[in-house]
């Protein structure tokens, strides 16, 4: 870790004399003996504790345990240890094979159950394996705070050694006996987002991971035999390709088809394209770049997009821009400059009594809205740009010899009772008499022609613009009219700014242009400030949207535009340099559904939510694009922002873990493993960034410039596995919302390659000093001593109350890997209130917008019971100003407690994450330890003064 990184506050810890607890708090221990701490050897070593221990494929171990299986081979799996796989049934199924087993508890206290498990095996078609005890399920499929004993995932979590996974045992369960019985089902993968039980439950499709030992201990942290071989972690070896011709196939792609985009004539809906399309006008590389047809076309698909809006709403409130709405519209003018400003307040296309494309500004070979015809002889009729009235294009009609060449529109113009003005501009060379006019055609409403032709004639000859008018009145039976221009005699005729002007009777209106992009922006802005989403993702996606509306109504003009202070406040609330107040009333009062002092990002610059997010906490996409709105893209400076960013994305980089990748080369990892929204192991790979839909490696770092942040992208180039990175980002396909990312990419690379190299590392790589990293109001913690890792969520997944539940991820300095769920102890503030642990075998994610039930869908098969069904999950009190929520509801109060106190294997942690109380931390059992914050040496049974936000963590010596 970088010097400057490590005097920020990434050291947090505090030790002192004993304090006392504080009245009027509860202190509700793990279940009974599990505070107790384990035996020491002579060493200072935790002594091994296993009450059990079944190997899986050896037949005396089986008959001793009682094993019965279902659908189940015994294989010879990894370093040649024998293993069972649990294999599909002949039929489709979700449900697979079975091991049903005895195993030894604790009848007081807990028991934990671990399994052991081959880490070079993948695939997230080896589907789940799911723990029950004494015939009922525990823990949940998706997002419990006891999730099931293994979800693969398509890239080995550890490669070429095996990794250990631990669940808790309810002890209700387990209560008054010496023995309990366990079982392992197989399953198929869980689509999340599903919006169906059907969609949601895949069935198995091939046999499952192997399964090689299962132990039943008493400690959270299982210490292994010495006869239990691990394997060892490979020669960590350099990725040798891709390279540097993945960056040049990106720009290929993206630069080709910028110039397809720019001579593209029909309007387009996608808001990811228009962006495209607006970032490619500005970049020299590309075709579009100040192509004057690159604002017509934006013009006429916003215009598009405006009818669009107005039949489905859901163009703003569904997914497809994520929480943004039509904000992304505003940057899209950004970018454009003042291309489009002429174009304002002429009547949008398609608008009612309007002609389409009036001016043939819009198009490239033909005006878009027309077509040639040639009614007889020969000739042409096409878009020109070298000669216009107004604006930039024309229409040009020639003709050699002979004939009747013209355009004719596309759609014809509604009518209505009345007389009706209309007019054409008409330039000439060498045309003669009655050659160049204007030709006016009625239609009833079943399409049929009413009358004939009414021709109004340009003068012949040669000469410059001049105006030709018709007033006609609207035949009784027709509705419509085809307005066309022709040439009839020899010659070149222009034609621009067609006109038509209604009667004073006519109901009908055109819509200004200006009015219909307004109203879009105005209408998201309003929407999604009165339904600004509480997850930190999601409130920051919301705020981009808000702030790019408003700058978009500032542009137009609008009196309703808030202005830069007001706008950029949402900025502000989103990432937390403010409160985030939440969603508003319509006239603007905040709601305050978490209070009035929530933070949307911690102070040590973690995204707050429900605890630490692994995949979804990696901001890095959107924080780019925020950049760019606020400061970026013609905007402000603003170097409190600007450094809060910085600090978000270093913070992020402690949770990037040394790691291989798929081919077992050396990489740095996301930690997934303590991520409460996230549902699979191992997370992707990532230095500066990873595989996103909307961000790419180096990106953020070429927009920010800071030394380090440049220095983890850097390091990602010596790894040779940024190259890989961006081909799985290619690789995603070639929509708008992929080419939009990768427009960059090339410009990118040309920065963080040519950067100065100033030895900037990730914290976590393997030679990099030792730290602490706490953040109390996540209850989250990553330590690095030597190349030894620990990280640890202690507020894990309370979302209905206090749980007592931890998640721990160590990984060793040899590479062997434990995963864990464990009791821990905790004291929190009650608010008199308990919710329940529901009967439910599945969790959720808590949105509103997906149409899931509560518990998720009921899996297909028999009717299931959850073992910790009734467990009490008192509440915590949330601040005074926090509304009152129901129980059963998700929270980040309910389960967050004041203080935590952890035991797992050599460490100690205590947790204050309170504001202005001090907590002790009681050692005795634990043996001699190290405050790994400060280096002192601790003594068996000292108890130490945990200060308001601080955290203690101990290692034993």
């Amino acid at each position: 870790m970088p010097e400057a990184l490590q005097r920020r506050s990434l050291l947090k810890a505090a030790a002192g004399t004993a304090g006392v607890l504080t009245a009027g708090r509860l202190w509700q221990a793990a279940p009974a003996d599990a505070r107790s701490l384990p035996p020491l050897l002579p060493d200072g070593k935790e002594a091994p504790r296993a009450l059990d221990t079944l190997v899986l494929g050896d037949t005396a171990s089986e008959s001793a345990h009682g094993l019965t299986t279902t659908l189940s081979d015994v294989v010879t799996g990894g370093l040649g240890q024998s293993a069972r796989v649990l294999n599909p049934k002949d039929t489709s199924d979700f449900w697979g094979g079975t091991l049903s087993m005895t195993m030894a508890c604790r009848p007081k206290g807990p028991t934990y159950v671990t399994i052991k498990l081959w880490g070079s095996d993948a695939g997230e078609d080896l589907g789940r394996l799911q723990l029950f005890a004494e015939g009922k399920q525990v823990g949940h499929y998706h997002l419990g705070a006891v999730d099931p004993l293994d979800i693969a995932a398509d890239d080995p979590r550890t490669p070429e050694r095996f990794y250990f996974h631990t669940l808790p045992l309810p002890t209700d369960l387990t209560k008054g006996k010496s023995s309990v019985s366990l079982e392992i089902r197989s399953m198929g993968r869980i689509a999340g987002y599903s919006q169906s039980a059907a969609d949601y439950y895949k069935a198995m499709t091939r046999p499952s991971r192997g399964i090689y030992r299962l132990y039943t201990h008493r400690e959270p942290y299982f210490r292994l035999d010495a006869r239990d071989l691990t394997g060892t972690l490979p020669t960590p070896q350099l990725r040798p390709s891709p390279g540097k011709e993945v960056v040049d196939t990106i720009n290929t792609r993206v630069v080709t088809q910028a110039a397809a985009e720019a001579s593209r004539t029909s309007p387009q809906l996608d808001p990811w394209y228009l962006e495209f399309l607006a970032r490619a006008y500005t970049m020299p590389s590309t075709a579009a770049y100040r192509n004057s047809a690159v604002p017509l076309q934006i013009t006429s698909s916003l215009d598009a997009l405006y009818w669009k809006y107005l039949g489905d709403k859901t163009v703003m409130t569904d997914s497809a821009q994520q929480w943004m709405g039509l904000g992304r519209l505003g940057l899209v003018l950004l970018l454009l400059g003042d291309t489009y400003t002429s174009q304002l307040d002429e009547p949008v296309i398609g608008s009612p009594g309007t002609i389409t494309n009036a001016g043939f500004e819009f198009g490239t070979t033909n005006p878009t809205g027309w077509r040639s015809v040639t009614w007889a002889g020969s000739g042409t009729a096409g878009r020109d740009t070298s000669a216009a009235r107004s604006g930039s294009a024309s229409a040009k009609v020639t003709i050699p010899s002979s004939g009747t060449v013209g355009l004719t529109p596309s759609a014809r113009v509604p009518l209505e009772q009345g007389t009706y003005t209309y007019g054409v501009w008409v330039k000439t060379d060498g045309v003669g008499t009655n050659g160049a006019y204007l030709d006016v055609l009625f239609f009833n409403a079943s399409g049929a022609l009413v009358g004939g032709d009414n021709k109004f004639y340009a003068s012949a000859g040669t000469h410059d613009w001049e105006h030709v008018t018709a007033t006609l009145a609207t035949p009784a039976t027709a509705t419509q009219a085809e307005i066309q221009v022709r040439l009839t005699t020899a010659g070149t005729a222009w034609f621009d700014d067609l006109t038509l002007t209604p009667p004073a009777t006519a109901t009908a209106k055109p819509v200004i242009r200006r009015d219909a992009w307004t109203k879009m922006l105005l209408d998201s802005r309003e929407y999604w400030r009165q339904n600004w989403p509480q997850y930190t993702n999601q409130a920051i996606i919301c705020a981009i949207g808000l702030y790019l509306a408003d700058r978009g109504l500032s542009l137009l003009g609008s009196t309703d535009a808030w202005g830069e202070t007001k706008a950029r406040d949402y900025i502000y609330q989103s990432v937390g340099l403010t409160p985030w107040l939440g969603a508003e009333q319509a006239d603007g009062t905040p709601t305050r559904p978490l209070g009035g002092s929530y933070y949307q990002v911690t102070k040590a610059g973690i995204s707050k939510e429900l605890g630490y997010a692994g995949n979804y906490g990696e901001l890095q996409d959107w924080l780019a694009l925020l950049y760019d709105a606020v400061i970026g893209v013609g905007g402000v400076d603003d170097d409190t922002l600007r450094a809060h960013l910085v600090k978000m994305v270093k913070a992020r980089a402690v949770f990037h873990h040394p790691a291989l990748d798929a081919d077992g080369y050396k990489t740095m990892r996301i930690e997934a493993l303590i991520g409460w929204r996230d549902p699979e192991y191992p997370g992707v790979i990532s230095y500066d960034e990873g595989t996103k839909w909307d961000g790419h490696p180096m990106r953020l770092a070429t927009l920010l410039k800071d030394p380090d942040i440049t220095g983890y992208a850097r390091q990602s180039l010596a790894d040779n596995q940024v190259f890989h990175v961006l081909q799985e980002t290619y690789d995603l396909g070639a929509s708008a919302r992929t080419n939009l990312n990768l427009l960059s990419t090339a410009d990118d690379y040309a920065y963080v390659a040519g950067a100065a190299e100033d030895g900037a590392r990730l914290p976590m790589t393997p030679g990099q000093p030792g730290f602490v990293f706490s953040d109390e109001e996540n209850g989250l913690i990553a330590v690095k001593h030597g190349d030894e890792i620990l990280y640890a969520s202690l507020y894990w997944r309370a979302r209905w109350g206090i749980n007592r539940l931890a998640r721990v991820h160590l990984i060793g300095a040899d590479g062997i890997e434990h995963s864990a769920t464990v009791w821990q102890d905790v004291k929190y503030v009650p608010d008199g209130r308990a919710a329940t642990e529901p009967d439910w075998v599945n969790f959720e994610f808590g949105v509103v917008d997906l149409n899931i039930p509560g518990g998720g869908f009921p899996p297909p098969g028999d009717t299931l019971h959850q073992a910790l069904a009734g467990q009490v999950l008192p509440l915590a009190k949330a601040p005074d100003d926090v509304p009152d929520f129901p129980l059963g509801v998700e929270t980040p109060y309910a389960g967050r407690a004041s203080f935590y106190r952890c035991a797992y294997g050599p460490y100690l942690i205590g947790m204050n994450t309170t504001s202005n109380r001090s907590h002790t931390l009681a050692t005795e059992g634990f043996g001699d330890s190290v405050n790994l914050g400060n280096g002192a040496k601790v003594r068996d049974g000292a108890e130490l003064s945990v200060k308001p936000g601080t955290t203690v963590v101990l290692r034993r010596r």
